[in-house]
């Protein structure tokens, strides 16, 4: 009786400089990926993969910076009112209605 091992993988090689990963995710993550691949990149959810990466990328920047410039000014009490003030609708000031004019 034989055995058969095999110890590599059926997938090609991919081109370019790209990685193969295995992730695991909410079927509910899954599907915002996939509508989101599929609005924006014909389908191909390695794209918004690697936009969400650049976005992760730009954050770690966003960090060391506000590291190097000595820590953050804001605690995340104060970031949430602030989100929470940007994100209410503007006021509309009262228009002050003018009396009828004497004949």
């Amino acid at each position: 009786m034989a055995i058969l091992c095999y110890r590599g993988s059926i997938m090609k090689k991919r081109a370019g400089v790209t990685e193969k990963i295995s992730i695991s995710l909410s079927r509910s993550e899954l599907a915002s990926l996939k509508k989101r691949a599929k609005r924006l990149y014909a389908g191909n959810v390695s794209a918004v993969i690697s936009e969400l990466a650049a976005d992760a990328a730009l954050l770690e920047g966003m960090h060391e910076l506000v590291g190097w410039l000595g820590g953050p000014s804001l605690t995340e009490r104060e970031r949430n009112a602030i989100d929470r003030e940007w994100s209410e609708q503007p006021r509309v000031p009262k228009r002050v209605r003018k009396g009828k004019k004497a004949a």
